[in-house]
């Protein structure tokens, strides 16, 4: 089904309703908690060092066991949200990564805690390949680069927030003690009570009314189903991954080179969630309690790029009907200036100074994250999930890796060392953008599909003439 001028149709009264930005709106407000949830432990590890007496090496054991569960289940969390259905697949996720923040906060000793921690990755896994899923299925192909900037944005913003959001929850349970309240319960484990129930909220306020088929939600009319499918092509629904496709899926240049990407850019981000506080304080002498604000600022105005990027992005492939020219110049551009910006820290003298250098690179980097996961959610097609899965896979093996390698450079050759490597990361990835192709979905278009089209606009005429 084709639809051209969408916004100048005359339906008489019937006008066009707004779901999907509901949808949108609950998506972002995922994205917000998960990065609240799995940064928030950096407020605290202080305190979880001391209460539970664990070492350097040992902490950093427990950071990267939310990295490598992460990257493990990705593929089969996504695939989940391909055959089942993203409403379930959501639902299992959210709850299970909830239980185990909250039983952080249980937690005895280092076996413990790195047991929840993985757990914890493992129950996050897959929650952004199948907000992947819904967007592919909930949004038209023109509004996916603002759509993918705005949660990405506000996944940023989850993570700038997270320390403040923690440490006021910290404050607020030690005016409690100091008021004879809970004296007996460290802060740091109410803190990660409060941050499970977060997500049974959501839990209980998306399943009820959400749908993986917007056709299958009476709020949404004729008009919001036209303009969701216009463009999209064919879409199966829920189906079995044929042999041929996990072929496609791991020997797919495309995402190979998508992947690599964040694999090279996470590996250089990353510096933003785990060496930050470390360099301002040993570097800048700025203690760990007055940095809050400083380690959100990289992040928020990272957000506030994703937004922008993914917003023009959308407008320079509509202006210039090129879609690969219009979703690579933005992070291209990005990490080369990211680059230029983290090279130039070891040359700067005061935090202040620092910190703008460390915010061009934040800011930089994000500019191209709404382009990229657009073409993540155009590549993927009715497999998405799958997608973003393998995507994730690779480069959250980075954020696995980081604190190894990055202990090594910066013990053995320093903090000048540490920025140059992780600059040469962001070069890295901008080159990848020569090797991936927007226009052409991962897996080979078959009669199948092409019946599946004819069907899904059955559908729509059918649920369309029932209201």
């Amino acid at each position: 089904m084709s639809v051209t001028g969408d916004e100048k149709l005359d339906y008489g009264d019937d006008r066009r309703t707004r779901v999907r930005y509901r949808v949108m709106a609950f998506l972002c407000v995922l994205a917000f908690l998960t990065y609240f949830d799995r940064i928030c432990i950096m407020r605290a590890q202080g305190d979880i060092q001391r209460d539970l007496g664990l070492s350097d090496a040992e902490m950093g054991l427990v950071f990267g066991a939310f990295s490598l569960a992460y990257a493990l289940f990705e593929i089969p969390s996504g695939w989940l949200g391909d055959r089942f259905g993203a409403r379930g697949a959501l639902t299992r996720i959210v709850l299970a990564w909830s239980i185990f923040s909250a039983a952080t906060g249980a937690a005895t000793g280092f076996v413990t805690l790195w047991t929840y921690r993985f757990l914890f990755g493992v129950g996050e896994a897959g929650a952004f390949p199948n907000m992947a899923r819904i967007q592919s299925r909930w949004l038209a192909a023109r509004t996916r680069g603002r759509a993918g900037g705005l949660l990405w944005l506000t996944a940023r913003w989850g993570g700038a927030f997270s320390p403040l959001i923690f440490g006021t929850i910290l404050r607020g349970v030690g005016a409690l003690h100091a008021r004879g309240f809970l004296v007996h319960v460290s802060a740091w484990r109410v803190g990660f009570w409060v941050s499970g129930m977060l997500g049974a909220v959501w839990v209980v306020s998306f399943y009820p009314w959400f749908r993986d088929d917007p056709a299958d939600v009476a709020a949404v009319n004729r008009r919001e189903l036209e303009f969701i499918h216009a463009g999209r092509g064919a879409d199966a629904g829920h189906r079995h991954a044929a042999a041929g496709v996990w072929r496609a899926l791991f020997t797919s240049g495309s995402l190979w080179a998508i992947a690599l990407l964040y694999f090279s850019g996470g590996f250089g981000w990353s510096f933003f969630m785990s060496w930050m506080p470390r360099f301002l304080k040993e570097v800048h002498h700025v203690k760990f309690e007055n940095s809050e604000l400083m380690n959100a600022m990289p992040l928020f105005f990272g957000g506030m790029s994703c937004l922008s990027g993914g917003w023009l992005s959308d407008k320079l492939v509509k202006r210039i009907g090129r879609k690969k020219l219009g979703r690579a110049v933005f992070p291209v551009s990005g990490y080369i200036t990211a680059a230029v910006a983290m090279f130039c820290i070891r040359y700067v003298h005061t935090p202040g100074q620092a910190v703008v250098l460390m915010c061009v690179a934040a800011g930089a980097f994000d500019f191209g994250q709404g382009a990229n996961w657009a073409t993540i959610v155009d590549i993927g097609g009715r497999f998405a999930g799958s997608a973003a899965g393998f995507i994730n896979m690779v480069g959250n093996m980075a954020g696995f890796l980081q604190p190894v390698i990055g202990a090594m450079i910066f013990n053995r050759f320093g903090w000048n060392a540490l920025f140059a490597v992780y600059s040469g990361a962001f070069l890295v990835a901008s080159c990848m953008w020569a090797f991936i192709d927007p226009n052409r979905t991962f897996y080979e278009t078959t009669s199948e599909d092409l019946t599946a089209e004819t069907q899904g606009t059955q559908r729509i005429e059918e649920v369309v003439s029932g209201r």
